[in-house]
């Protein structure tokens, strides 16, 4: 067992009354772990993308965000509330809404359908 997948183990435990989310690749890995009906959910990440978000959230909003701990990889612990938790699915686009989504665009950015000024 990886030292991922023991972490993971050691959070899942069955019967208890905690929501889990696991993301893992073989570098980058995310876990949010929080009590149902809680406000604050701890993280881990491990992916920069995410690393730079939290911290400037946490640089922005120091009372709703704090990391609490850094790695020697890179990866921080962090607290935030639950409620900047978001899954979605995106949206499937035909060809054609995408290209309508394109010219109008270019009409709002340029004042007309054929994308020049």
């Amino acid at each position: 067992m990886t030292p991922f997948e023991q972490a993971v183990s050691d959070i899942l435990i069955p019967g208890n009354d905690t929501e889990n989310v696991i993301e893992s690749q073989e570098d980058d890995s995310m876990i949010v772990d929080f009590q149902n009906g809680a406000k604050l959910c701890t993280v881990s990440l491990s992916r920069k993308k995410w690393i730079n978000l939290i911290e400037e959230y946490a640089e922005k909003y120091p009372n709703e965000v704090t990391i609490k701990y850094r790695n020697k990889d890179g990866s921080i612990v962090a607290h935030m509330p639950v409620t900047y938790l978001h899954i979605y699915r995106p949206r499937e686009l035909s060809e054609e809404q995408i290209e309508a989504m394109r010219a109008s665009a270019r009409k709002n950015l340029h004042g007309d359908s054929t994308g020049e000024k």
